[in-house]
């Protein structure tokens, strides 16, 4: 059995351009520039028989899933497992606050492998992890071969270590095609 994941980072957001995390929490909207990137996204996902996209339920995963599934005519479907990580007390925070207070957790975040890190009150890399490994888990038994996946930078990012991905910073409409096959798993980086 082979299914297709094409997983993809939502559209730009106002915090985004603030540089303030959103996190789990901060439920905000995607800007122009996000709606914009969508509809590109949207073009560059034409023609690969998507049969569905499931998406976190915040708004700015949502909203960019919506605009994939309407440029190829099929539904989206919302799964909580692929909401944001949570940050904890760093949720809305500028990034330049959360860099001068916790300047270790900083430089791991984005730096090691260490999957025990995580933000004072937020989740593990672990925890994220599995709970990224879960929503795959379920997305595996969906009747559907090619399916979207709409979530976030951290919970992406942490998911894909398992596939030798990472640590990296991602930008808004990253995308991912990741392939399942009799058991095997492989990455391809678009």
């Amino acid at each position: 059995m082979r299914k297709d994941f094409y997983i993809f980072r939502h559209g730009q957001t106002d915090y985004n351009l603030a540089k303030r995390w959103q996190g789990k929490s901060v439920d905000t909207p995607l800007n122009q520039t996000g709606i914009e990137q969508a509809g590109s996204l949207a073009e560059r996902l034409s023609g690969i028989g998507l049969e569905v996209v499931f998406s976190s339920p915040l708004q700015r995963a949502y909203h960019t899933a919506q605009i994939v599934a309407a440029k190829q005519g099929i539904e989206v479907k919302t799964m909580p497992e692929l909401i944001e990580a949570s940050v904890g007390v760093c949720e809305g925070c500028h990034v330049e606050e959360v860099m001068s207070k916790y300047p270790d957790i900083w430089h791991s975040w984005y730096n090691d492998m260490k999957m025990s890190d995580r933000w004072p009150g937020g989740e593990s890399k672990q925890e994220i992890q599995d709970r990224m490994t879960q929503a795959f888990a379920k997305l595996l038994e969906q009747p559907e071969k090619v399916i979207g996946v709409a979530s976030h930078g951290g919970s992406i990012r942490y998911f894909l270590y398992k596939f030798g991905y990472g640590p990296h910073k991602m930008p808004n409409i990253a995308l991912f095609h990741l392939i399942y096959q009799d058991g095997d798993w492989q990455l391809e980086v678009m």
